[in-house]
């Protein structure tokens, strides 16, 4: 599971996280925001062809990802407050806890449009 921490600027207004590396909005062609009740399980499914960039915009999340080339498995607990970007490759299963007491609210940067009818998305359970 790849991982880049993002920068923060803080004042008394708030604060403000920024993407500073091009190649994830070079990559990215479409974006969807999930929100999960607290103990919901998304994803478990992996793609052919998509990369997918994940944020945690609010909440808890543990997310586990699994390489179906290698067999490799990661598992993560992501706060909003890790201003963190997650990147899942194509063959690697991945899925999403809301393990904490609110909502999770997250943001998904993809390579590619949704196509609904051909939409690259394969079941595979993990969590």
């Amino acid at each position: 599971m790849k991982t880049v921490k993002l920068r923060q600027f803080t004042d008394d207004r708030g604060s403000l996280v920024e993407n500073t590396l091009a190649s994830i909005m070079d990559s990215s062609k479409h974006f969807f925001i999930s929100k999960s009740k607290p103990g919901v399980i998304r994803g478990n499914h992996y793609h052919k062809h998509k990369s997918e960039w994940f944020y945690i915009i609010q909440g808890t999340c543990k997310m586990i990802v699994k390489d179906m080339n290698t067999g490799t498995l990661d598992e993560k607990i992501i706060k909003d407050t890790d201003n963190i970007i997650v990147n899942v490759l194509p063959d690697q299963v991945h899925a999403f806890e809301n393990v904490g007491k609110n909502e999770m609210i997250l943001i998904a940067l993809v390579n590619e449009v949704l196509d609904h009818d051909n939409p690259d998305t394969y079941r595979y359970k993990i969590m």
